[in-house]
């Protein structure tokens, strides 16, 4: 029996949690971070925030396709390793299924609402000639359907609408059967399986397209917009038909970019064709043929750009499924044993691990790793584990520059009176001229932030006027040409989701990118500068440690962060990050705070106002879009550059050397003493630093073996 690499994967990525965990524990009893955020200072995770972090965050994977291409086999195989999920449901009554954790194996289904029920009985009582469009339709025959199967549950519908209920695993084919007891009425189905893989994992089996249940199709969209990956699956018997075109360019929209895989299921039926057989190669060529042509139909420029990038995956599903079961359940099912042997007899093949290897299931599974290392490692791994790291720097920092203040301390009390006002001198002149450099880098940051806001300004105003022309020819060319106005929304909901998640996103990051290299230019120059002043004004002082760390500290709390990047999932923890330039208003414009207006588009479409309402609200958010408020954010962040910098130099340096100075002179009697207890602080301070330096060195083995 073969092993699922995916379940390997999801095995490997709870290790890891429970790696960092281990980790954060250590840091808090080492004193690196605080145990309780409370306990805290806004710059610095806390063990408490790690869990929680840890404990909340799933890894969502939705699953699309239309009935009969295999999905409930690819599931099997893919997360059960054995025959669990039953027959498919019609795609009108197919519920939206959720495979996750649990203790031990139960289901819990949820049963539309009175209403909802209500607004069916109403749909089933139309005839099919009243429909208004194709999606009208199929609304009909769908409600038509849930009312005919309802009838198994006869007077007691009524006393399960609107409710939940918990059952044995036996009984999911009562609830996603086709034939099930309750397929009438059941909405969703959350399936608990105690995996300990699936902790913090949910593998969602959604209805794919036409859904006559508004309410159910909602909440299909809110899965898709929150998984982190989103397997589109085709039956290679009629790969990307009219059907599969639906449902991918219904759906797609909603996935989010760069999450959308596609898998060619039972590719062993062209493959072993007798009469025209098609290797892998021609079969993912003709589906990638196939969608290139439904682009080129499709006015939709942001799934036009997400399709272009898709590479499918031929895979057998079933094959896979007969990898992973144990020899004696194939021998005992007249099915999988069929099965079995066509399939050894087509690939000539006879060990389950070679069966293993023609699936291609791990194709598709590497593909998903990717997909979901790219969502997750950054958000869940990186940014905890350098928070961390950054923390325990602080600590090393802040022992070595109390170091450098206790040797220096020495030093002035050994010195004759000349030597102490010499360095004095010195002190005040580094002050001067360091504090002038300090004032040249807020003058430079100032300036160039300023540039890009003016850059900004117009490249963004210019995006959202180039949407609206869009919008508007969409209103100009199509009003009063389809038979339902509502036809054109989708088009012009689309094209306003391309200037939200595309266009500004875009030119916020190419900001963000220019924005990051600027301040690193200023940042770099400026330590640079710093050092030089430092050596020639205190020779003796380790400068070029103290510079690189500071430097360090800086670099790790920009890139920590995430500061100069785009993060859609960002929100109040990154708020308080050190220089963080750009995130406020990169994070408005995702949402679309400033695009309200698309409701009253929307209301007015829907209620069929007259054409120039429709085109007055499209320019009103040409009219009424102002990017300053978001840009101008970049500005408060200069100061806190400054405030770091000044921290550092001046007060945390510069101004303790001056009062030392100012110390010694107030206590020329008890100099012996002061410097006994000097040094053997000196002595301590050695120690603490050998440990710290231990304690970075093994934090970082086991950093590196996490990421």
């Amino acid at each position: 029996m073969e092993q699922n690499n995916f379940s390997e994967y999801l095995n490997g990525l709870q290790e890891k949690k429970q790696n960092l965990l281990l980790l954060a524990n250590k840091a808090a009893e080492n004193g690196w971070i605080p145990k309780s955020k409370s306990d805290g200072t806004k710059n610095i995770i806390s063990l408490e925030e790690i869990k929680d972090k840890l404990e909340k965050d799933t890894l969502t994977i939705g699953v699309i396709g239309q009935m009969k291409c295999g999905k409930s086999t690819f599931l099997n195989s893919f997360i059960f390793e054995d025959d669990i999920l039953p027959a498919a449901t019609t795609p009108m009554t197919a519920a939206l299924s959720v495979i996750t954790y649990g203790e031990k194996k139960k289901i819990v289904a949820e049963f539309y609402t009175v209403d909802e029920w209500a607004e069916q009985k109403q749909q089933a009582s139309r005839s099919l000639e009243d429909a208004a469009s194709n999606l009208d339709e199929s609304k009909i025959k769908a409600a038509k359907e849930l009312v005919e199967k309802s009838a198994k549950l006869g007077s007691s519908l009524n006393t399960y609408l609107g409710k939940t209920q918990e059952d044995t695993f036996e009984n999911l084919i009562e609830y996603v059967g086709a034939d099930g007891k309750f397929i009438s009425i059941t909405k969703s189905v959350t399936i608990y399986y105690p995996k300990d893989y699936l902790k913090g994992v949910e593998i969602v089996d959604t209805p794919g397209f036409n859904d006559p249940i508004v309410s159910r199709e909602e909440r299909t969209k809110e899965f898709l917009k929150k998984a982190d990956v989103v397997l589109m699956m085709l039956y290679a018997g009629r790969p990307f038909d009219a059907t599969d075109r639906d449902i991918i360019f219904k759906n797609v929209r909603q996935c989010g970019i760069g999450k959308v895989l596609v898998g060619i299921n039972k590719y062993d039926i062209p493959y072993c064709s007798e009469t025209n057989p098609e290797d892998e190669n021609q079969i993912k060529e003709y589906v990638k043929s196939e969608i290139r042509k439904a682009c080129r139909d499709c006015n939709d420029d942001t799934l036009v750009e997400i399709l272009s990038e898709v590479e499918p995956i031929p895979l057998s599903a079933e094959m896979a499924l007969l990898s992973e079961l144990p020899m004696h359940k194939i021998s005992d099912s007249d099915a999988f044993n069929f099965a079995w042997k066509r399939h050894c007899s087509n690939f000539g093949i006879s060990t389950q691990k070679e069966m293993r290897q023609w699936s291609h299931l791990d194709d598709l599974v590497n593909a998903v790793k990717k997909l979901v290392d790219n969502e997750k490692t950054s958000i869940l791994f990186s940014k905890p584990l350098n928070a961390i790291c950054a923390a325990g720097d602080k600590v090393k920092t802040d022992i070595e520059n109390e170091l450098n203040l206790v040797n220096s301390k020495i030093e002035l009390l050994m010195m004759p009176d000349t030597g102490v006002e010499e360095k004095e001198e010195y002190l005040n002149k580094a002050n001067k001229r360091i504090s002038k450099k300090i004032n040249g880098l807020g003058e430079d940051l100032d300036a160039d932030i300023f540039q890009l806001v003016r850059k900004g300004k117009n490249e963004l105003e210019d995006a959202v006027d180039s949407s609206c022309q869009r919008m508007r020819s969409i209103v100009d060319n199509d009003w009063g040409r389809f038979a339902n106005v509502k036809s054109i929304i989708p088009r012009i909901e689309a094209e306003l989701q391309n200037l939200i998640t595309r266009k500004l996103k875009r030119t916020t990051q190419n900001l963000a990118d220019e924005g990051r290299k600027k301040v690193n230019r200023n940042i770099a120059d400026f330590f640079a500068d710093a050092e030089d002043l430092l050596m020639r004004y205190l020779p003796d002082f380790d400068s070029r440690s103290f510079v690189k760390s500071t430097q360090n500290k800086i670099q790790m709390d920009m890139e920590g962060g995430d500061l100069f990047s785009y993060d859609s999932s960002s929100g109040s923890d990154e708020d308080t990050n050190l220089l963080e330039m750009f995130g406020g208003f990169v994070n408005d414009f995702m949402t679309g705070a400033t695009f309200g207006a698309w409701g009253a588009i929307k209301n007015a479409l829907t209620h069929g106002d007259v054409k120039q309402d429709v085109l007055n609200y499209i320019n009103s958010i040409s009219s009424e879009f102002d990017p300053d408020p978001y840009l101008n954010n970049a500005f408060h962040s200069k100061d806190e550059v400054i405030d770091f910098v000044k921290q550092n130099f001046i007060t945390d340096l510069i101004e303790p050397l001056q009062e030392q100075i100012n110390e010694i002179r107030s206590k020329r009697d008890e100099k012996d003493k002061e410097l006994s207890d000097a040094q053997k602080k000196r002595d301590d301070l050695e120690n603490r630093k050998k440990i710290i330096a231990s304690q970075l060195e093994e934090f970082n083995t086991t950093k590196n073996s996490i990421l």
